[in-house]
């Protein structure tokens, strides 16, 4: 049983990625209402989020930047500080570790890649269906951060008031559905389908490139219970193409006499049926 501690060492590729982050979101509104505000031009609200109108514009480098930033808009407000202070908690937390026992190329080829594929499916959905939403925001991301870190850690133990106790893998399962959940009631399809992509790429590269275990395994093998009728009724018993009637009905009586009538299978039942009309019809 692991019980949940704070990283030791926080690794220079989750430092840089943090500031990298948390500079170009804090800056992008300010600059993109000064571009449009005093010379009408877009800024990096249009520049680096991911939109069908921008990839038309030849802003091709928009699936790889969109996570970068974590508002589209032109304000600073409560909520992006407090989504900002979020998610960097948890590339911080989640991010350390994965470096740590993956080495930071390894953090860093799985962030960027998770981004990269939640972007690139992202594209093909806002062509496909001309949607003019904006994806941002780095939660394709931090979600794959997620689940290779309850790959990771799925018995550690957190402990909350110290008296409710929660699993890793448990935490993690309820901020994932959480997560797309919030996408479904706000409608944010586009949104939806990059945190899932972002989800299942985390998975896939824990499982079979770094041979992770599955924290979440399915057991699909359902036990068939079966009567005692039923396996009495596959038995064939050899002995009643061996015997005539009237042998055959002395067995019966003998078996009935020591175990009762139910110990006769159906087969036998209609047998002594069989043999006791013919005698009637004598």
């Amino acid at each position: 049983m692991y019980v949940f501690s704070r990283p030791t060492k926080t690794p220079l590729s989750v430092k840089w990625l943090i500031w990298i982050t948390s500079i170009i979101s804090l800056l992008s509104p300010i600059v993109t209402y000064l571009l449009g505000h005093y010379f009408q031009i877009p800024g990096p609200s249009a520049w680096l989020t991911l939109s069908f109108p921008g990839l038309k514009e030849g802003w091709l480098w928009q699936p790889l930047t969109y996570f970068f930033l974590q508002t589209p808009g032109i304000t600073l407000n409560l909520s992006l500080l407090f989504s900002l202070f979020f998610h960097m908690l948890l590339v911080w937390f989640t991010g350390s570790e994965i470096s740590n026992r993956f080495k930071q190329k390894g953090f860093v080829s799985l962030y960027l890649s998770s981004g990269l594929i939640a972007g690139l499916i992202s594209t093909a959905a806002l062509f496909l269906f001309k949607s003019q939403a904006t994806l941002y925001g780095s939660t394709p991301c931090v979600l794959s951060l997620l689940i290779i870190w309850a790959m990771l850690y799925p018995e550690m133990q957190f402990s909350f008031l110290l008296l409710v106790r929660i699993k890793a893998k448990t935490l993690v399962a309820i901020v994932l559905g959480l997560a797309l959940l919030m996408n479904l009631s706000n409608g944010e399809w586009i949104h939806l389908l990059a945190n899932i992509s972002g989800i299942l790429w985390g998975f896939l590269i824990g499982r079979f490139a770094w041979n992770l275990p599955n924290p979440y395994p399915l057991n699909l093998e359902f036990p068939k219970k079966k009567s005692k009728e039923k396996k009495e009724e596959k038995i064939i018993d050899i002995s009643v193409f061996q015997e005539n009637d009237s042998e055959f009905m002395d067995r019966m009586l003998d078996k009935i006499s020591e175990h009762g009538s139910d110990s006769l299978t159906r087969r036998e039942k209609q047998r002594m049926r069989k043999i006791s009309e013919a005698q009637k019809n004598k």
